[in-house]
């Protein structure tokens, strides 16, 4: 009568270990990648989204930040000349301010 572990030609037989390891470490790896996708992907993704949506909120905020200091400055700066300014045509202060009134759109609604 033959041992469980040693074949009939007298060695071991080392394969039915090599074959449960492999089926337990392939298992393993299936139950690992399925616990993965079910329950930490989906986290994940949520997270990515809110932190795009967050990076996304401070850079509109900065954005209209950087906007609201150079319309501010431009106001500042460039007044409307006096009607009696020479060098200054008619034509030129309608430019003028018509920039003004659109400087004035811009802070409005970077304001809101």
């Amino acid at each position: 009568m033959a041992h469980a572990g040693v074949l009939r030609c007298g060695t071991m037989c080392p394969m039915p270990h090599i074959v449960w390891t492999l089926l337990v470490a392939a298992a393993t790896a299936v139950v690992a990648a399925l616990a993965t996708g079910l329950f930490v992907t989906p986290r994940m993704e949520a997270r990515k989204k809110r932190l795009g949506d967050v990076h996304a909120a401070r850079d509109a905020f900065s954005a209209h930040m950087t906007r609201i200091a150079s319309v501010c400055a431009l106001l500042q700066q460039i007044q409307l000349p006096a009607e009696n300014e020479p060098g200054w045509t008619p034509f030129m202060r309608e430019r003028l301010a018509g920039e003004r009134e659109r400087w004035w759109q811009q802070l409005d609604d970077s304001t809101r």
